[in-house]
């Protein structure tokens, strides 16, 4: 079973999003039956929050809570951000939740608030999932992460993704679920769009003659030490950096600051800013580096070559 988790950014529950959801017994039997199968968060108004749609994620168990009997957690796996948001109301006003709009509007609000994890149903799902891809769909976005042959046989890239039928609509969604290949393009066109295509290290933004970025999207905690497919947890970066930050020469306060390893080669120095110069971060700090991360990869750079 499908369903829509709720969550908030100043929540007091012990979420670690992309990984865990903290809820109350009360949800307990629906949060059982979403196990195998994917949820959708949801941002509240609550907390400074907008009411929208914002990420996807598998549940792959539900666990006690062993400080406190009366909680469970959902174990999350592969968590998705969406590649834009999804406003908790569709282009007309309606609800994209069948169940809400059998809810008189006025009275909408009080009823989710009682009602954090709550059923959704399939094509309810999909419609939400999709519309939070379609920016990926678009023509130009095919072109600049290099989507066309993964997306060759389930759009047609002439025509506007809300105009796409239904049955392409449920292909897509599909497989995306299934597929690393277009959940990593989604990564990587999050995190361009954060750092505005640029190289955080370098500055610069090359575009070859077909559109395409030459900026890579680097994972700080990476995918097989359990690094989510989040924007904090990205930086945008031209392939020669790209390599060097993978293999721990470079690393990063937690302020930004260039750390450079006593082993990268002086070739390689001189195309780099001096050690302690800032890089480029982005100005919303919700997308910056996530600290927790930044340590991870710090530390590893300190293993390496013990010279921090």
């Amino acid at each position: 079973m499908k369903a829509i988790f709720d969550t908030r950014p100043d929540t007091h529950y012990k979420d670690v999003i992309t990984y865990r959801y903290h809820f109350p017994a009360r949800y307990l039997s629906v949060a059982t039956g979403t196990i195998g199968d994917w949820i959708i968060f949801r941002h509240t108004r609550r907390g400074s929050g907008k009411p929208e749609y914002v990420s996807i994620a598998r549940v792959e168990d539900i666990v006690k809570d062993q400080d406190d009997p009366t909680h469970f957690y959902a174990m999350l796996g592969s968590y998705t951000q969406f590649y834009q948001p999804v406003p908790l109301r569709k282009f007309d006003s309606s609800y994209w939740e069948t169940s809400l709009r059998r809810i008189p509007r006025e009275k909408v609000g009080t009823t989710i608030r009682g009602k954090s994890i709550r059923p959704v149903s399939d094509p309810d799902f999909t419609e939400i999932v999709y519309i939070g891809l379609a920016q990926l769909l678009e023509a130009s976005t095919i072109a600049r992460l290099e989507l066309k042959d993964a997306l060759s046989e389930l759009v047609d890239p002439f025509k506007e993704p809300e105009l796409q039928d239904s049955l392409t609509r449920n292909r897509v969604v599909k497989t995306f679920l299934s597929s690393r290949t277009l959940r990593d393009a989604n990564f990587r066109g999050l995190v361009l769009n954060a750092y505005e295509n640029k190289c955080a290290v370098s500055g610069l933004c090359i575009i070859n003659g077909q559109g395409k970025i030459e900026t890579n999207a680097a994972h700080i905690r990476p995918v097989a030490d359990d690094g989510p497919d989040i924007v904090g947890n990205g930086l945008a970066l031209s392939a020669t950096c790209h390599w060097v930050f993978d293999r721990h020469l470079i690393s990063l306060t937690d302020d930004g600051e260039l750390l450079l390893s006593n082993s990268l080669p002086n070739r390689l120095k001189r195309i780099f800013p001096s050690e302690g110069e800032k890089i480029l971060l982005p100005t919303n700090d919700i997308l910056r580096p996530n600290p927790a991360f930044l340590a991870h990869h710090r530390e590893k750079f300190e293993q390496k070559w013990g010279n921090v």
